[in-house]
């Protein structure tokens, strides 16, 4: 069973790639994160840790989602065309690190969401007729595939911005 936490954050700076995308074909979003840690690298930036998928309207799986990969930075840095930059806001989280690795994701996700409504926890999320609208919804990779090829030992944070 995975706990959850809430935990207060400060503002997080990135830089990224957004897009729409599906799941059936994740290897074209997952083809950014390379793209983006060298563009970072290129221009003198520093990571600040692993990838970080945001997401920021979901309907459901099966459809198209709109997303953010994204990379944690010190300061916001601008990298040329194609690549973006904000920052996730400051604020109270409910956080997962479950066991796993991404295969672990989808049930951690509904746990979440039914462990917030049991503890009266208020998502930050606008339910419209496109889908969900996060706030800021993530999923960053601490480890290194790399370094570890076994993806279900890969440690992942899973973080919803409450109200």
């Amino acid at each position: 069973m995975t706990t959850f936490t809430v935990e207060d954050r400060a503002e997080r700076p990135w830089v990224g790639v957004s897009m729409t995308a599906e799941l059936a074909h994740w290897d074209r979003v997952n083809a950014h994160v390379p793209r983006i840690y060298g563009a970072l690298a290129a221009a003198g930036g520093i990571p600040q840790g692993g990838p970080i998928y945001q997401y920021r309207r979901l309907r459901t799986a099966a459809d198209p989602m709109d997303v953010t990969v994204s990379v944690p930075v010190p300061a916001c840095v601008e990298l040329g065309d194609g690549f973006g930059t904000g920052v996730l806001p400051a604020g109270r989280y409910l956080v997962a690190r479950p066991e796993g690795g991404p295969d672990a994701l989808e049930r951690t996700h509904r746990d979440m969401w039914e462990w917030a409504g049991v503890q009266g926890l208020d998502l930050a999320v606008d339910e419209r007729a496109d889908g969900i609208h996060w706030h800021a919804r993530t999923e960053q990779f601490l480890t290194d595939p790399q370094s570890e090829p076994d993806r279900s030992k890969w440690a992942v944070e899973v973080a919803y911005l409450l109200r």
